[in-house]
């Protein structure tokens, strides 16, 4: 599981519904009706009594926790409800829904994003969390979609500088501004006009409509994407990026885990490697077993003389960029590595090339 969450807390003051704070067994009976009502799993409940007064009533759920606490003699409930499940309806519900119950005459709160930093959620601004050694904050000035897929939560907003933007999970995985990142990964294949490609990843649309646009030579072109949420979503709010590249007839779409799915190729003329930043996740692998998985699975399904180009990350992630240049160097030649400014990124992005033996 990724180590990504929301939590909403809130504090319920001057409850109207005062009589039911003081008793546990009313507490519980909340909890076990709200929760399964607003779409949340239940696993268990403990409830607490205090002497002489005031409840702290927890309930595990499959998305993780919420938590009452009453202070009957000031007519105050705090509320948390902690979920990994960013995007998801549910804890929204269930907040609404306990205040519907106890009708506070006034509610205070805030939502406090969980994960490898703790931030809150500020009006207007979108943090991004897969800055290893620093974050960065966008400005929101208009967002298109928020919502939760099978995989994941995703969020496309409009910045004044950088236009539209696409994250994952908290995480940017591309704006509007980035035509650089793109033509970074196709353009080390353009001399040898590959025919049959495969992109892994790429749901943004971005990579696939710059490679049928600067390859003239392109037959059919793969792209092997695990989350088809984020396809349809680009074809709806990312068209600067994708146009209409997803309806070309030389495009397919194959939906699942790209390793996988790359394991039904052979004689391809190149792959892109345009997944996330952290894509063993969704794979339930370490990365290091990962990395090899990928690697080979790519030397597998492309001819001899078969050209690889993938994006590997911050440049600051030394560890990351040296082990997959490794694992290249069994399977490949010419391994070339290039350091690119992304411009919503704010940083420097390492690009991997290399020729099949």
């Amino acid at each position: 599981m990724k180590a990504f969450g929301t939590q909403l807390i809130a504090e319920f003051l001057d409850c109207q519904q005062a009589a039911l704070l003081a008793h546990g067994d009313q507490m519980e009976a909340l909890l076990k009706e709200g929760i399964p009502y607003c779409g949340l799993d239940l696993r268990q409940i403990a409830v607490h009594q205090f002497d002489p007064m005031g409840v702290t009533a927890v309930a595990i759920i499959g998305e993780s926790h919420v938590a009452l606490h009453t202070y009957p003699e000031t007519q105050h409930v705090a509320v948390d409800i902690f979920t990994c499940a960013p995007g998801a309806a549910g804890p929204t519900l269930l907040l609404d829904w306990l205040k519907a119950r106890l009708q506070p005459r006034e509610v205070r709160t805030a939502e406090l994003l969980r994960g490898h930093k703790i931030a809150f959620q500020q009006p207007g601004l979108i943090t991004d969390f897969s800055k290893a050694a620093f974050e960065i904050s966008y400005h929101v000035r208009a967002t298109y979609l928020h919502e939760r897929s099978a995989w994941q939560e995703i969020k496309v907003i409009d910045n004044p500088t950088f236009g539209r933007m696409l994250f994952l999970d908290q995480e940017l995985q591309i704006a509007e501004s980035d035509a650089i990142y793109h033509q970074t990964l196709v353009g080390p294949l353009q001399p040898y006009a590959p025919a049959r490609v495969a992109i892994l990843g790429g749901g943004d649309g971005g990579t696939l409509h710059c490679l049928l646009q600067q390859i003239p030579a392109l037959k059919e072109v793969a792209v092997l994407e695990i989350d088809p949420a984020v396809v349809a979503v680009a074809q709806v709010h990312l068209q600067p990026l994708c146009g209409d590249a997803f309806e070309d007839p030389r495009t397919a779409l194959c939906y699942g885990d790209a390793c996988a799915l790359l394991a039904n190729f052979a004689d391809l003329d190149a792959v892109i490697g345009d997944l996330t930043t952290a894509p063993e996740i969704h794979s339930h692998q370490a990365w290091d077993v990962y990395a090899e998985r990928l690697v080979g699975a790519m030397a597998q399904a492309l001819r001899p003389g078969g050209m690889v180009s993938l994006q590997v990350g911050s440049a600051f992630e030394q560890a990351r960029h040296t082990q997959l240049t490794a694992l290249l160097q069994r399977h490949f030649e010419a391994v070339r590595c290039e350091a690119v400014f992304i411009p919503s990124f704010c940083e420097r992005w390492m690009f991997l090339t290399a020729r099949k033996l």
